[in-house]
């Protein structure tokens, strides 16, 4: 099925590995259930870690460093 190869390439941003054409469509959806479970939880780890550390620049200059940062 091409939609679930489609989508699982989409979720990725890359082709997967030619191996991957030896999987079930079933398997591929699975497969893009764990990546997006993992991106999402990357992103959260990360978004965290900045509000973590921006805690430790001072209050008046976080602005400064969002700007610097692109947030």
């Amino acid at each position: 099925m091409p939609d679930a190869s489609h989508q699982l390439t989409t979720t990725l941003g890359t082709p997967p590995p030619p191996e991957f054409a030896a999987l079930t469509p079933d398997e591929l959806t699975l497969l893009d259930t764990y990546v997006r479970g993992a991106l999402d939880q990357r992103k959260a780890a990360l978004d965290d870690a900045l509000e973590s550390g921006m805690r430790l620049i001072p209050r008046l200059a976080r602005p400064a460093v969002k700007k610097v940062l692109g947030l």
